[in-house]
């Protein structure tokens, strides 16, 4: 678990570029076109970012939609990697989504099972109550590579912390 301060608070505009560096320097998770892809991304979509000693360490953007809410962007920056942070920010979204009455949060990765790093995203996204809902073989958006699509049903009732990525920080 992390150690040194961190706080979850919401995406800003000046964060968009630390956000671009993290995906840039993930190159085994992220294709080229997705620095391109997440800097726009930062822009439009809500999101929650994880700072540690005041830097952007990791982040997560959201797209809401009608009966959900879904993870477009999850990156946490290699160094910090296994201390948490996901797992902070995975909170965050699903406060976020309990906050608008969407009690069901999913996520579409590369659902290759022949490459090593998606095999841990998957077994990230497990780990944290999240099912294997359906395998895509040729999903367009991915350029038609496979994507796997995982869904986790939140239980709002005992939602610890409520979280605007806007309006609050805070801290773990």
């Amino acid at each position: 678990m992390v150690k040194d301060d961190v706080f979850i608070n919401g995406v800003r505009d000046e964060d968009a570029a630390r956000i671009v560096e993290i995906v840039r320097s993930l190159q085994e998770w992220f294709t080229p076109n997705a620095v391109i892809e997440v800097g726009e991304a930062t822009r439009r979509l809500p999101g929650f970012v994880a700072r540690v000693g005041g830097v952007v360490r990791g982040f997560i953007l959201l797209e809401e939609r009608e009966c959900c809410v879904e993870i477009a962007w999850l990156a946490v920056e290699r160094g910090f990697r296994g201390r948490g942070l996901g797992t902070l920010l995975l909170g965050a979204a699903e406060a976020y989504a309990c906050n608008r009455s969407k009690p069901v949060l999913t996520v579409k990765t590369y659902g290759g099972m022949d490459y090593e790093p998606y095999l841990e995203t998957l077994a990230f996204y497990r780990k944290r109550g999240f099912r294997l809902y359906e395998v895509v073989e040729e999903y367009e958006p991915f350029g038609g590579q496979p994507a796997a699509i995982l869904i986790k049903t939140l239980d709002c009732h005992n939602t610890r912390r409520k979280l605007s990525p806007s309006k609050h920080s805070h801290k773990y």
